[in-house]
């Protein structure tokens, strides 16, 4: 098995362990402040994270570097879950995954901001296509008005791609990628106790709210950005947004799993996102079979 095909693989999984946070935070945020469930999500994460800090600063490891890519990702991962989360007070979880999807879109365009080369005509056709399986998936779109809770989600469309190239970046230029990874959760759970004081950090009394941390913390955090950090570089922002973006699909199957309606066009628009992983690669493969000598 080849680099990238492993590399493509491996990022499949992200997208389903993501998948279950969106009905889980559609419930939690009902009756708590996304902050603070943002906070303790993290916090816990970097809990679970920090014997590898104590083991750098041990074996004086320790990188100014990593811990101002950290912050940077840190804050973007704080504008997007927190502001997905609070989100959720206002519109269905299936309409925040489509809106959410936009990311895919915005990607391509981000590149040249970080010179990171442009995006190539195919690239925008197949994220555009994911868009449209986001769409056929989720039952959801534009229709129905423009509020305060479709603000919200674009705006954490906007932070998710911002954090997708820089990782991508930032990934290429580590000296420890799982102490990245640590940095980035440490202080994407900084911002949200900012923003909640320590008098407002509470500890809910419901179980649900628990075992929501401990598996957004552990299967949702750690492991998915870890392998982000590590495995995105590969096969580059582009393929990796639309990868991801497969958590609609996921998050949708949870949703109905635990309750909402969904479209009947699920299978379809699945379809949709998951030819739109691999048309760069269709693409290359056509213009390679042209080009060959008969």
């Amino acid at each position: 098995m080849n680099r990238e095909l492993k590399a493509y693989l491996i990022l499949l999984t992200v997208p389903v362990m993501w998948g279950i946070t969106f009905p889980l935070m559609h419930q939690i945020v009902a009756n708590y402040a996304p902050s603070l469930f943002v906070f303790w999500r993290f916090i816990l994460a970097a809990l679970i994270m920090s014997p590898l800090f104590i083991s750098a600063i041990i074996r004086r490891k320790f990188r100014w570097g990593d811990v101002r890519y950290g912050l940077i990702l840190g804050i973007l991962n704080s504008g997007s879950f927190i502001l997905q989360a609070m989100s959720l007070k206002y519109m269905d979880s299936s309409r925040a995954a489509f809106l959410t999807g936009i990311n895919v879109v915005i990607v391509p365009f981000l590149l040249p901001l970080f010179k990171m080369g442009r995006p190539r005509m195919i690239e925008i056709v197949a994220a555009l296509f994911c868009l449209w399986g986001i769409y056929l998936i989720s039952g959801a779109g534009l229709h129905g008005g423009f509020g305060r809770g479709e603000l919200l989600v674009i705006s954490s469309a906007l932070c998710i791609a911002l954090g997708i190239v820089f990782a991508e970046k930032s990934s290429l230029v580590s000296h420890n990628l799982k102490l990245l990874t640590f940095y980035q959760i440490l202080f994407t759970s900084l911002i949200p106790g900012f923003i909640l004081a320590p008098h407002n950090i509470t500890f809910p009394e419901s179980h649900l709210f628990w075992w929501s941390i401990v598996y957004c913390a552990i299967i949702a955090t750690v492991i998915p950005f870890f392998l982000q950090i590590k495995y995105q570089r590969v096969i580059g922002s582009n393929k990796a947004a639309i990868i991801f973006s497969l958590e609609s699909v996921t998050a949708t199957f949870f949703a109905y799993w635990m309750g909402e309606p969904i479209s009947s066009s699920v299978l379809v628009g699945g379809f949709v996102i998951l030819f739109s992983t691999v048309m760069t690669d269709v693409y290359k493969i056509v213009v390679k079979q042209i080009k060959a000598p008969v």
